[in-house]
C-alpha cells in the first residue's frame, strides 16, 4: 500500500518588511514534496503561492491586503499607447529559452543590475554560486529567458516557471545603461504575448504592495487579477 506524504507548511520568524519601515513580515512556507511536485506547484500556485529553490512561500502580514499575489489575464490583455512604443523599440532583440542554466555572463549583468538598482536589497550581496543555486534549484519546469542585441550582446534575462495554465515570472534583470528601452516591461510584454500563444491564461507576476513605487508598474499590465480572501479577484 502506498501513503502520501502529507503536506506540512510552517510559518517563519517575524523579519522587516523590505517595503515599508515599521512593517513586519512572515512567510506561509512549505517544501516540495518528491511525489508529484508539478501538480503540487500547480495547485498552490492557484492559492497565491510564490516558488524559491525548492520550496513554495506566502507571505503573512497583520493586514492581508497589504501584500497580495497578482496575475495579469492574458486572454484579455491589451497593450496600451505607451507599451506598444516600448514593444516596437525592441523588436531588434532576439529571445532564447534555455533549460535552468545559469552562466558567468548571465552573473555578471544579475550583479551590474543588483548594484544599480537594488543594493539595498536581500540580493545584494548574493555570489555567483548564490545566482546558480537560484536559476538551477528547481524540480519543475524552469527556464531561463535571455534577450539578445543584433551583435549578440545580453541585455536582459528572465527566469520563470511554467505552469499548466500560465507562467510565472520569477526574477528579472538588464542592463541599466538601457533603461530608456524600457526592458523590464518589454520581458513581461513579451510572456504575455509567449503565454497567449500557448493559450495559456495567466501570467504570474509575484506579490503586489500599493504603497510600493517598486511595484507599481504591474498595476501597468491590465486586467490585473489579486488573491484575496481564498479567490482571484479583479483589481484593476
Amino acid at each position: 500500500m502506498m501513503f502520501t506524504k502529507p503536506q506540512l507548511f510552517f510559518t517563519t520568524p517575524p523579519s522587516p518588511c523590505p517595503y515599508k519601515d515599521g512593517e513586519e513580515e512572515r512567510k506561509l512556507v512549505t517544501e516540495f514534496s518528491n511525489h508529484q511536485p508539478i501538480q503540487q506547484y500547480n495547485l498552490l500556485i492557484k492559492s497565491g503561492f510564490r516558488r524559491s529553490h525548492n520550496y513554495l512561500y506566502r507571505p503573512l502580514y497583520n493586514n492581508s491586503d497589504y501584500c497580495l499575489s497578482v496575475r495579469v489575464r492574458t486572454d484579455d490583455f491589451k497593450m496600451t499607447k505607451s507599451q506598444r512604443r516600448i514593444w516596437n523599440k525592441n523588436q531588434n532583440l532576439q529571445a532564447k529559452a534555455y533549460n535552468s542554466k545559469a552562466t558567468k555572463e548571465q552573473f555578471e549583468l544579475f550583479r551590474s543590475y543588483v548594484e544599480q538598482r537594488h543594493s539595498d536589497g536581500d540580493m545584494s550581496d548574493m555570489s555567483w554560486h548564490d545566482y546558480k543555486e537560484m536559476v538551477e534549484t528547481s524540480p519543475i519546469d524552469t527556464e531561463i529567458i535571455e534577450f539578445r542585441t543584433p551583435e549578440d550582446k545580453l541585455i536582459s534575462t528572465c527566469l520563470v516557471d511554467w505552469v499548466n495554465d500560465g507562467v510565472s515570472a520569477v526574477y528579472s534583470f538588464f542592463d541599466v545603461k538601457h533603461s530608456s528601452k524600457g526592458l523590464g516591461s518589454y520581458m513581461i510584454l513579451w510572456l504575455i504575448q509567449e503565454s497567449q500563444q500557448r493559450k495559456l491564461k495567466y501570467l504570474y507576476l509575484g506579490y503586489w504592495i500599493k504603497e510600493s513605487q517598486k511595484m507599481s508598474y504591474k498595476s501597468k499590465f491590465t486586467p490585473l487579477e489579486a488573491f484575496q480572501d481564498g479567490a482571484w479577484t479583479e483589481l484593476i
